[in-house]
């Protein structure tokens, strides 16, 4: 039967400090695991963060460049309507001096004003 007081002191102090270093190593690698995980996942949330502020930059940059570009092309469209509208008034006004026949839904001359023909 083993009893502690049977152990000499010389190898008690030797396996003490032998258990110690392995209690120390192991707490070592774990605080070298802990930190290493530290790390990664600090990186990983970083990416993530990154990926969805860059989502959300676009996201604003694109609501503001779209309502700018409703604004100018309703702006645009209005414009080229009015033109549109204008050059047909213009055109039925010259055709009505000159004596042509002029289709209600274009606007072009149905005869030649001199000769009575198509054109």
């Amino acid at each position: 039967m083993l009893s502690p007081w049977l152990v000499p002191e010389k190898k008690a102090r030797k396996w003490m400090w032998i258990g110690l270093a392995v209690v120390a190593a192991l707490q070592f690698y774990y605080v070298q695991e802990m930190i290493a995980a530290f790390v990664v996942l600090g990186v990983v949330f970083a990416l993530i963060a990154g990926a969805g502020l860059l989502v959300f930059l676009v996201d604003r940059a694109s609501a503001r460049t779209l309502t700018w570009a409703e604004v100018s092309g309703l702006t645009i469209l209005r414009t080229a309507r009015r033109g549109v509208h204008f050059a047909g008034a213009l055109a039925a006004k010259r055709s009505v001096e000159r004596g042509a026949q002029v289709s209600l839904l274009n606007k072009t001359q149905l005869r030649h004003p001199r000769l009575g023909t198509a054109r």
